[in-house]
Protein backbone atom coordinates (compact mmCIF):
# COMPACT_ATOMS: atom_id res chain seq x y z
CA UNK A 1 0.00 0.00 0.00
CA UNK A 2 2.82 2.43 0.85
CA UNK A 3 4.53 1.80 -2.51
CA UNK A 4 1.28 2.55 -4.36
CA UNK A 5 0.98 5.89 -2.59
CA UNK A 6 4.54 6.79 -3.61
CA UNK A 7 3.78 5.97 -7.24
CA UNK A 8 0.79 8.30 -7.21
CA UNK A 9 2.89 11.14 -5.80
CA UNK A 10 5.59 10.56 -8.41
CA UNK A 11 3.04 10.70 -11.20
CA UNK A 12 1.81 14.09 -9.98
CA UNK A 13 5.34 15.45 -9.97
CA UNK A 14 6.06 14.04 -13.41
CA UNK A 15 2.96 15.67 -14.93
CA UNK A 16 2.82 19.31 -13.68
CA UNK A 17 -0.19 20.04 -15.89
CA UNK A 18 -2.35 18.09 -13.44
CA UNK A 19 -1.75 20.86 -10.92
CA UNK A 20 -3.71 23.38 -13.15
CA UNK A 21 -5.51 25.66 -10.73
CA UNK A 22 -8.86 25.84 -12.57
CA UNK A 23 -11.67 23.66 -11.16
CA UNK A 24 -12.07 20.29 -12.79
CA UNK A 25 -15.08 18.04 -13.03
CA UNK A 26 -15.03 14.40 -11.94
CA UNK A 27 -14.89 13.38 -15.60
CA UNK A 28 -11.82 15.54 -16.27
CA UNK A 29 -9.95 14.07 -13.28
CA UNK A 30 -10.29 10.67 -14.84
CA UNK A 31 -8.85 11.87 -18.20
CA UNK A 32 -5.35 10.67 -19.16
CA UNK A 33 -2.54 13.09 -18.41
CA UNK A 34 -1.71 13.79 -22.07
CA UNK A 35 -5.32 14.91 -22.76
CA UNK A 36 -5.33 17.35 -19.82
CA UNK A 37 -1.94 18.71 -20.88
CA UNK A 38 -3.28 19.41 -24.37
CA UNK A 39 -6.41 20.97 -22.88
CA UNK A 40 -4.38 23.39 -20.76
CA UNK A 41 -2.11 24.27 -23.68
CA UNK A 42 -5.13 25.23 -25.85
CA UNK A 43 -6.44 27.60 -23.19
CA UNK A 44 -3.02 29.07 -22.51
CA UNK A 45 -2.53 29.69 -26.25
CA UNK A 46 -5.78 31.67 -26.52
CA UNK A 47 -4.97 33.70 -23.40
CA UNK A 48 -1.59 34.59 -24.92
CA UNK A 49 -3.11 35.49 -28.30
CA UNK A 50 -5.52 37.87 -26.59
CA UNK A 51 -2.66 39.44 -24.64
CA UNK A 52 -0.85 40.02 -27.95
CA UNK A 53 -3.64 42.30 -29.26
CA UNK A 54 -2.78 46.02 -29.29
CA UNK A 55 -5.53 48.33 -30.54
CA UNK A 56 -3.05 51.07 -31.54
CA UNK A 57 -0.77 49.09 -33.87
CA UNK A 58 -1.13 48.07 -37.51
CA UNK A 59 -1.38 44.39 -36.48
CA UNK A 60 -4.57 44.99 -34.47
CA UNK A 61 -6.94 43.40 -37.00
CA UNK A 62 -4.64 40.45 -37.71
CA UNK A 63 -4.04 39.66 -34.05
CA UNK A 64 -7.72 40.07 -33.20
CA UNK A 65 -8.77 37.65 -35.94
CA UNK A 66 -6.14 35.11 -34.81
CA UNK A 67 -7.35 35.27 -31.22
CA UNK A 68 -11.00 34.96 -32.26
CA UNK A 69 -10.26 31.96 -34.48
CA UNK A 70 -8.38 30.18 -31.69
CA UNK A 71 -11.04 31.00 -29.12
CA UNK A 72 -13.86 29.72 -31.34
CA UNK A 73 -11.94 26.46 -31.82
CA UNK A 74 -12.05 25.74 -28.07
CA UNK A 75 -14.67 23.49 -26.52
CA UNK A 76 -17.36 25.13 -24.42
CA UNK A 77 -15.63 23.84 -21.28
CA UNK A 78 -12.25 25.21 -22.38
CA UNK A 79 -13.77 28.63 -23.11
CA UNK A 80 -14.75 28.88 -19.46
CA UNK A 81 -11.07 28.97 -18.49
CA UNK A 82 -10.11 31.88 -20.79
CA UNK A 83 -9.59 34.40 -18.01
CA UNK A 84 -9.21 37.46 -20.29
CA UNK A 85 -12.23 36.92 -22.49
CA UNK A 86 -13.58 40.35 -21.44
CA UNK A 87 -10.50 41.90 -23.07
CA UNK A 88 -11.24 40.04 -26.30
CA UNK A 89 -14.85 41.27 -26.19
CA UNK A 90 -13.70 44.86 -25.61
CA UNK A 91 -11.40 44.65 -28.63
CA UNK A 92 -14.34 43.54 -30.77
CA UNK A 93 -16.26 46.65 -29.72
CA UNK A 94 -13.19 48.74 -30.53
CA UNK A 95 -13.13 47.20 -34.01
CA UNK A 96 -16.75 48.29 -34.54
CA UNK A 97 -15.84 51.85 -33.50
CA UNK A 98 -12.82 51.89 -35.82
CA UNK A 99 -14.92 50.70 -38.76
CA UNK A 100 -17.44 53.47 -38.13
CA UNK A 101 -14.65 56.07 -37.94
CA UNK A 102 -13.14 54.83 -41.21
CA UNK A 103 -16.54 55.01 -42.90
CA UNK A 104 -16.94 58.64 -41.77
CA UNK A 105 -13.54 59.57 -43.18
CA UNK A 106 -14.27 57.93 -46.52
CA UNK A 107 -17.67 59.58 -46.66
CA UNK A 108 -16.04 63.00 -46.28
CA UNK A 109 -13.30 62.18 -48.79
CA UNK A 110 -15.78 61.21 -51.50
CA UNK A 111 -18.34 63.91 -50.66
CA UNK A 112 -16.73 66.29 -53.17
CA UNK A 113 -16.31 65.33 -56.80
CA UNK A 114 -12.75 65.30 -58.10
CA UNK A 115 -13.68 67.90 -60.74
CA UNK A 116 -15.04 70.34 -58.15
CA UNK A 117 -13.17 73.54 -57.36
CA UNK A 118 -12.97 72.70 -53.67
CA UNK A 119 -11.92 69.07 -54.18
CA UNK A 120 -8.33 69.83 -53.21
CA UNK A 121 -9.42 71.63 -50.03
CA UNK A 122 -11.65 68.70 -49.08
CA UNK A 123 -8.83 66.19 -49.60
CA UNK A 124 -6.47 68.28 -47.48
CA UNK A 125 -9.04 68.52 -44.68
CA UNK A 126 -9.70 64.78 -44.83
CA UNK A 127 -5.97 64.06 -44.88
CA UNK A 128 -5.52 66.14 -41.73
CA UNK A 129 -8.24 64.07 -40.07
CA UNK A 130 -6.73 60.81 -41.33
CA UNK A 131 -3.34 61.77 -39.91
CA UNK A 132 -4.82 62.02 -36.40
CA UNK A 133 -5.60 58.28 -36.45
CA UNK A 134 -3.37 55.68 -34.88
CA UNK A 135 -1.87 52.85 -36.95
CA UNK A 136 -4.68 50.44 -36.07
CA UNK A 137 -7.43 52.88 -37.04
CA UNK A 138 -5.80 53.60 -40.41
CA UNK A 139 -5.96 49.92 -41.39
CA UNK A 140 -9.76 50.14 -41.49
CA UNK A 141 -9.68 52.83 -44.23
CA UNK A 142 -9.96 51.24 -47.68
CA UNK A 143 -6.81 50.88 -49.78
CA UNK A 144 -8.17 53.19 -52.48
CA UNK A 145 -8.94 55.93 -49.95
CA UNK A 146 -5.55 55.49 -48.27
CA UNK A 147 -3.88 55.90 -51.66
CA UNK A 148 -5.50 59.31 -52.10
CA UNK A 149 -4.83 60.39 -48.52
CA UNK A 150 -1.17 59.41 -48.60
CA UNK A 151 -0.34 60.71 -52.07
CA UNK A 152 0.65 64.16 -53.24
CA UNK A 153 -2.22 66.15 -54.74
CA UNK A 154 -2.20 69.55 -56.39
CA UNK A 155 -5.19 71.90 -56.57
CA UNK A 156 -7.09 71.78 -59.87
CA UNK A 157 -7.21 75.56 -60.13
CA UNK A 158 -4.99 78.56 -60.88
CA UNK A 159 -4.61 82.23 -60.01
CA UNK A 160 -6.38 83.22 -63.22
CA UNK A 161 -9.32 80.93 -62.47
CA UNK A 162 -9.67 82.30 -58.93
CA UNK A 163 -9.46 85.93 -60.11
CA UNK A 164 -12.06 85.23 -62.79
CA UNK A 165 -14.42 83.61 -60.25
CA UNK A 166 -14.14 86.58 -57.88
CA UNK A 167 -14.75 89.10 -60.66
CA UNK A 168 -17.87 87.25 -61.78
CA UNK A 169 -19.46 87.29 -58.31
CA UNK A 170 -22.84 89.05 -58.51
CA UNK A 171 -24.89 89.69 -55.37
CA UNK A 172 -28.18 89.63 -57.34
CA UNK A 173 -27.73 86.06 -58.55
CA UNK A 174 -29.49 83.32 -56.62
CA UNK A 175 -26.17 81.44 -56.60
CA UNK A 176 -24.40 84.41 -54.95
CA UNK A 177 -23.62 82.68 -51.63
CA UNK A 178 -22.45 79.51 -53.37
CA UNK A 179 -20.25 81.51 -55.76
CA UNK A 180 -18.61 83.33 -52.84
CA UNK A 181 -17.97 80.05 -50.99
CA UNK A 182 -16.47 78.42 -54.11
CA UNK A 183 -14.18 81.37 -54.77
CA UNK A 184 -12.95 81.31 -51.17
CA UNK A 185 -12.40 77.54 -51.33
CA UNK A 186 -10.30 77.85 -54.51
CA UNK A 187 -8.25 80.70 -53.06
CA UNK A 188 -7.58 78.71 -49.87
CA UNK A 189 -6.57 75.69 -51.95
CA UNK A 190 -4.10 77.76 -53.94
CA UNK A 191 -2.57 79.31 -50.84
CA UNK A 192 -2.16 75.94 -49.21
CA UNK A 193 -0.37 74.72 -52.31
CA UNK A 194 1.87 77.72 -52.87
CA UNK A 195 2.53 81.28 -51.70
CA UNK A 196 0.51 83.22 -54.28
CA UNK A 197 -0.82 86.79 -54.33
CA UNK A 198 -3.79 88.21 -56.20
CA UNK A 199 -3.92 91.44 -58.23
CA UNK A 200 -4.62 94.59 -56.23
CA UNK A 201 -8.23 94.93 -55.11
CA UNK A 202 -9.32 91.41 -56.11
CA UNK A 203 -9.23 89.89 -52.64
CA UNK A 204 -11.01 92.95 -51.24
CA UNK A 205 -13.85 92.22 -53.65
CA UNK A 206 -14.11 88.76 -52.14
CA UNK A 207 -14.02 90.15 -48.59
CA UNK A 208 -16.77 92.65 -49.44
CA UNK A 209 -18.87 89.85 -50.89
CA UNK A 210 -18.38 87.76 -47.75
CA UNK A 211 -19.54 90.68 -45.60
CA UNK A 212 -22.65 90.94 -47.76
CA UNK A 213 -23.27 87.23 -47.24
CA UNK A 214 -23.17 87.82 -43.47
CA UNK A 215 -25.71 90.66 -43.80
CA UNK A 216 -27.97 88.50 -45.98
CA UNK A 217 -27.97 85.74 -43.39
CA UNK A 218 -28.72 88.19 -40.57
CA UNK A 219 -31.67 89.72 -42.45
CA UNK A 220 -33.05 86.28 -43.29
CA UNK A 221 -32.63 85.10 -39.70
CA UNK A 222 -34.64 88.07 -38.41
CA UNK A 223 -37.58 87.15 -40.64
CA UNK A 224 -37.18 83.45 -39.77
CA UNK A 225 -37.53 84.33 -36.08
CA UNK A 226 -40.58 86.51 -36.79
CA UNK A 227 -42.26 83.62 -38.62
CA UNK A 228 -41.42 81.23 -35.79
CA UNK A 229 -43.08 83.63 -33.33
CA UNK A 230 -46.42 83.50 -35.17
CA UNK A 231 -49.07 81.59 -33.25
CA UNK A 232 -52.64 80.62 -34.23
CA UNK A 233 -53.68 81.46 -30.65
CA UNK A 234 -52.13 84.89 -30.19
CA UNK A 235 -51.21 86.29 -33.63
CA UNK A 236 -53.68 88.53 -35.44
CA UNK A 237 -54.06 89.06 -39.18
CA UNK A 238 -52.16 92.31 -38.69
CA UNK A 239 -49.24 90.39 -37.18
CA UNK A 240 -49.19 88.01 -40.14
CA UNK A 241 -49.29 90.91 -42.59
CA UNK A 242 -46.35 92.57 -40.80
CA UNK A 243 -44.24 89.42 -41.13
CA UNK A 244 -45.30 89.00 -44.77
CA UNK A 245 -44.20 92.58 -45.48
CA UNK A 246 -40.83 91.90 -43.83
CA UNK A 247 -40.33 88.79 -45.95
CA UNK A 248 -41.23 90.60 -49.17
CA UNK A 249 -38.72 93.34 -48.28
CA UNK A 250 -35.90 90.77 -48.50
CA UNK A 251 -33.95 90.33 -51.72
CA UNK A 252 -34.52 87.08 -53.66
CA UNK A 253 -31.13 85.86 -52.41
CA UNK A 254 -32.14 86.55 -48.81
CA UNK A 255 -35.59 85.02 -49.23
CA UNK A 256 -34.16 81.65 -50.19
CA UNK A 257 -32.33 81.59 -46.84
CA UNK A 258 -35.59 81.62 -44.84
CA UNK A 259 -36.23 77.91 -44.07
CA UNK A 260 -39.72 78.26 -42.58
CA UNK A 261 -41.27 80.37 -45.35
CA UNK A 262 -43.99 77.74 -45.88
CA UNK A 263 -45.18 78.33 -42.34
CA UNK A 264 -45.75 81.95 -43.31
CA UNK A 265 -47.55 80.80 -46.45
CA UNK A 266 -49.94 78.75 -44.29
CA UNK A 267 -50.79 81.82 -42.22
CA UNK A 268 -51.19 84.07 -45.27
CA UNK A 269 -53.45 81.57 -47.04
CA UNK A 270 -55.74 81.32 -43.98
CA UNK A 271 -54.90 77.81 -42.88
CA UNK A 272 -55.21 78.98 -39.25
CA UNK A 273 -58.20 80.71 -37.64
CA UNK A 274 -56.65 83.75 -36.00
CA UNK A 275 -58.02 85.78 -33.08
CA UNK A 276 -59.12 89.34 -33.70
CA UNK A 277 -57.29 92.26 -32.16
CA UNK A 278 -59.90 92.58 -29.42
CA UNK A 279 -59.95 88.98 -28.19
CA UNK A 280 -56.27 88.10 -28.06
CA UNK A 281 -55.53 86.24 -24.84
CA UNK A 282 -53.43 88.46 -22.63
CA UNK A 283 -50.12 87.17 -21.38
CA UNK A 284 -49.82 88.31 -17.76
CA UNK A 285 -46.80 90.37 -16.78
CA UNK A 286 -45.59 88.71 -13.59
CA UNK A 287 -43.34 90.00 -10.81
CA UNK A 288 -39.77 88.84 -10.29
CA UNK A 289 -40.04 89.67 -6.58
CA UNK A 290 -43.26 87.77 -5.87
CA UNK A 291 -43.81 85.66 -2.77
CA UNK A 292 -43.08 81.95 -3.17
CA UNK A 293 -46.00 79.59 -2.42
CA UNK A 294 -45.34 77.24 0.47
CA UNK A 295 -42.55 79.39 1.88
CA UNK A 296 -42.29 82.31 4.31
CA UNK A 297 -41.85 85.73 2.72
CA UNK A 298 -41.04 88.95 4.59
CA UNK A 299 -43.27 91.82 3.49
CA UNK A 300 -41.59 95.09 2.57
CA UNK A 301 -42.32 98.07 4.82
CA UNK A 302 -42.85 101.72 4.00
CA UNK A 303 -43.84 103.74 7.08
CA UNK A 304 -46.73 101.72 8.60
CA UNK A 305 -47.64 99.89 5.39
CA UNK A 306 -46.46 96.34 4.64
CA UNK A 307 -46.60 95.08 1.04
CA UNK A 308 -46.10 91.84 -0.91
CA UNK A 309 -46.84 90.54 -4.42
CA UNK A 310 -48.20 87.18 -5.56
CA UNK A 311 -48.08 85.96 -9.17
CA UNK A 312 -51.39 84.62 -10.47
CA UNK A 313 -51.15 82.61 -13.71
CA UNK A 314 -51.73 79.12 -15.06
CA UNK A 315 -47.98 78.52 -14.85
CA UNK A 316 -47.84 79.18 -11.10
CA UNK A 317 -48.14 76.72 -8.19
CA UNK A 318 -51.76 76.98 -7.06
CA UNK A 319 -51.87 74.36 -4.29
CA UNK A 320 -49.65 75.95 -1.61
CA UNK A 321 -50.57 78.85 0.67
CA UNK A 322 -48.48 82.01 1.12
CA UNK A 323 -47.02 83.02 4.50
CA UNK A 324 -46.30 86.76 4.70
CA UNK A 325 -44.57 88.12 7.80
CA UNK A 326 -44.18 91.64 9.23
CA UNK A 327 -42.09 93.19 12.00
CA UNK A 328 -45.24 94.28 13.84
CA UNK A 329 -46.24 90.93 15.38
CA UNK A 330 -48.54 90.23 12.44
CA UNK A 331 -48.52 87.41 9.91
CA UNK A 332 -50.75 87.27 6.82
CA UNK A 333 -51.78 83.88 5.42
CA UNK A 334 -53.04 83.86 1.81
CA UNK A 335 -54.79 80.60 0.86
CA UNK A 336 -53.80 78.53 -2.23
CA UNK A 337 -54.57 80.20 -5.53
CA UNK A 338 -56.91 77.41 -6.62
CA UNK A 339 -59.36 78.84 -4.04
CA UNK A 340 -59.23 82.26 -5.73
CA UNK A 341 -62.61 83.24 -7.18
CA UNK A 342 -61.24 85.90 -9.54
CA UNK A 343 -60.55 84.33 -12.95
CA UNK A 344 -58.08 86.97 -14.13
CA UNK A 345 -54.30 86.57 -14.25
CA UNK A 346 -51.53 88.96 -13.26
CA UNK A 347 -49.93 90.17 -10.04
CA UNK A 348 -51.93 90.20 -6.81
CA UNK A 349 -50.96 93.07 -4.52
CA UNK A 350 -51.22 92.43 -0.78
CA UNK A 351 -51.09 95.39 1.61
CA UNK A 352 -51.66 95.48 5.37
CA UNK A 353 -51.65 98.54 7.64
CA UNK A 354 -51.89 98.73 11.45
CA UNK A 355 -52.62 102.08 13.01
CA UNK A 356 -53.52 101.92 16.69
CA UNK A 357 -56.38 99.42 17.01
CA UNK A 358 -57.25 99.48 13.32
CA UNK A 359 -55.95 96.90 10.81
CA UNK A 360 -56.62 97.28 7.07
CA UNK A 361 -56.01 94.41 4.63
CA UNK A 362 -56.03 95.23 0.94
CA UNK A 363 -55.72 92.44 -1.65
CA UNK A 364 -56.23 93.32 -5.33
CA UNK A 365 -55.69 91.61 -8.68
CA UNK A 366 -55.47 94.00 -11.63
CA UNK A 367 -56.81 96.74 -9.31
CA UNK A 368 -59.91 94.71 -8.39
CA UNK A 369 -60.48 93.34 -4.83
CA UNK A 370 -59.97 89.58 -4.67
CA UNK A 371 -62.30 86.98 -3.22
CA UNK A 372 -61.31 83.52 -2.00
CA UNK A 373 -63.34 80.37 -1.31
CA UNK A 374 -61.01 79.77 1.65
CA UNK A 375 -60.11 82.19 4.43
CA UNK A 376 -57.31 84.69 4.37
CA UNK A 377 -55.91 85.01 7.91
CA UNK A 378 -54.40 87.89 9.83
CA UNK A 379 -52.49 86.50 12.81
CA UNK A 380 -51.83 89.00 15.62
CA UNK A 381 -49.69 88.17 18.65
CA UNK A 382 -49.73 89.65 22.15
CA UNK A 383 -53.31 90.90 22.38
CA UNK A 384 -55.25 90.51 25.64
CA UNK A 385 -57.00 87.15 25.74
CA UNK A 386 -60.48 88.73 25.83
CA UNK A 387 -59.90 90.92 22.73
CA UNK A 388 -62.36 90.69 19.82
CA UNK A 389 -62.77 92.29 16.38
CA UNK A 390 -65.31 94.24 14.38
CA UNK A 391 -65.22 94.91 10.66
CA UNK A 392 -66.92 97.41 8.39
CA UNK A 393 -69.64 95.88 6.22
CA UNK A 394 -70.74 97.08 2.79
CA UNK A 395 -72.88 99.81 4.35
CA UNK A 396 -70.09 101.19 6.53
CA UNK A 397 -71.48 99.72 9.74
CA UNK A 398 -69.39 97.84 12.29
CA UNK A 399 -70.26 94.14 12.62
CA UNK A 400 -68.50 91.34 14.50
CA UNK A 401 -65.63 89.77 12.54
CA UNK A 402 -64.81 86.07 12.42
CA UNK A 403 -61.74 85.13 14.46
CA UNK A 404 -60.27 82.35 16.55
CA UNK A 405 -57.77 82.28 19.41
CA UNK A 406 -54.79 79.95 19.46
CA UNK A 407 -52.51 80.38 22.49
CA UNK A 408 -51.40 84.00 22.57
CA UNK A 409 -52.48 84.57 19.00
CA UNK A 410 -55.71 86.04 17.67
CA UNK A 411 -56.49 84.97 14.08
CA UNK A 412 -58.88 87.06 11.98
CA UNK A 413 -60.47 85.00 9.18
CA UNK A 414 -61.95 86.54 6.04
CA UNK A 415 -62.52 85.61 2.39
CA UNK A 416 -62.34 89.23 1.26
CA UNK A 417 -60.15 92.22 2.14
CA UNK A 418 -61.40 94.69 4.72
CA UNK A 419 -60.78 96.96 7.71
CA UNK A 420 -60.87 95.44 11.23
CA UNK A 421 -61.13 97.17 14.60
CA UNK A 422 -59.53 95.60 17.67
CA UNK A 423 -61.93 95.63 20.61
CA UNK A 424 -60.06 95.41 23.90
CA UNK A 425 -62.71 94.18 26.38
Amino acid sequence: MKNKKKLVLLSLVAVPSLLYSAPASATEILKPAYILASYNANVANVVQLINNINNTTATFQTNLEAALKAYNALTETEKQYVTNYSTLSAHQQTRIAYRKLAAQIEEKLYSVDSTSSNYYQNVIETKDWYNTLNAAQKTFVSASAQKILTSYIAPNTSVDKVVNKIQLINSSRLSFHKDVANARAELNALRRFSNISLPVGIEQQLLDAEQLVVKDKAAAKEVENAIAALSPKTSTAQDVQAVKTSFEALTPVQQQLVPNVWTLVDFVQGKHTLPTKDNIPKTPVLSDAAAVPGKTTAMTKNKNIYKAKINVAASENDTERFILTTKDKMTIIIPPLYTLVNEDEGVMDIQVTKRGNRITLIATLNKEPVTFDANMEIIIEGLPANSSFNRSNGFGKQVPADFIISGNRHIIQTTTPGTFQIIRN
